[in-house]
């Protein structure tokens, strides 16, 4: 159960949107997005590859506007159901047109380097038992990168999309390289909607930047506070498997989850009209 004073913490998360137009002004940085920085609650998973550790949470219970953004999701499927009817919708969103919102998964990953280096920490926000669901499989040591990418392997043939942000060009082709790398096998058929390209094409020329944390300024009206910068990440992450204390990597989770949150926003608000 969270604590009085952990929900009242969490209620500063929450999203301004512009009573006008489709791009706000940024909020002032005294205008923060605040997740507990904590280590989440959570349990060892066995899988075919050995334990991991996941936790698992809805949206409702760790962000304020958990509820309003299980029905913004769930419009957009079908808003993107009714453009494509109607011919108007985006040919780059086409992916999740008839998509079961049941059947895709958001995804983001945190890894130890680049190209070689290990993956220890998968995100994932699903749509399951009326709940915005947003599971964290995470690698306590080198060796159990395997485990957690076998826990993947398992969900990937269910999926119908896979939505990510710069995806394509980097969490997919990265997952992938380190399943073949611990011989994890894996079947997908997947559709795959990278919301980095979709996200240029529609704002590029309002904003300065279509980073992630750019457009959730822009878009949601938050500001990060207590995030750690994604370089420090694999430092971190090494820093953690020597010393062993929660303490050093519960600001990954922590930037992980705002990463998997915004995407789900960024969604919707691809979805709406472009203003005319």
């Amino acid at each position: 159960m969270l604590s009085d004073k952990l929900r009242n913490r969490l209620s500063h998360l929450h999203r301004q949107t512009a009573a006008a137009g489709d791009v706000a002004s940024p909020p002032p940085a005294s205008a923060p997005a605040e997740l507990p920085v904590c280590f989440p609650e959570g349990s060892v998973r066995e899988t075919a590859k050995g334990p991991i550790f996941a936790a698992e949470v809805s949206l409702r219970d760790v962000y304020a506007d958990g509820a309003r953004l299980r029905e913004d999701y769930l419009a957009a499927f079908q808003r993107a159901a009714q453009l494509a009817d109607e011919e108007s919708l985006p040919g780059y969103l086409a992916p999740i047109v008839g998509a079961d919102p049941s059947a895709a998964a958001f995804i983001d990953t945190e890894t130890a380097g680049f190209h070689g280096r290990p993956l220890f920490l998968i995100g994932l926000a699903q749509f399951r038992e009326d709940e915005v669901i947003l599971t964290q499989y995470f690698a306590r040591d080198y060796a159990e990168e395997a485990g957690v990418l076998a826990q993947l392997a398992e969900l990937l043939p269910r999926l119908e999309l896979l939505i990510s942000f710069n995806g394509k060009a980097f969490d997919w082709p990265f997952v992938r390289d380190r399943m073949v790398y611990h011989r994890v096998a894996c079947e997908t058929s997947f559709a795959h909607l990278d919301l980095l390209h979709p996200s240029r094409r529609r704002w590029r020329a309002r904003l300065p930047n279509c980073k992630l944390q750019t457009l959730e300024r822009y878009l949601c009206g938050r500001w990060r506070r207590g995030d750690i910068p994604g370089e420090e990440i694999p430092q971190r992450y090494h820093d953690f498997v020597r010393a062993g204390d929660a303490r050093l990597i519960a600001p990954v989770f922590h930037h992980n989850r705002l990463d998997v949150i915004t995407m789900i926003e960024l969604l919707i608000a691809l979805v709406r009209p472009a203003p005319s």
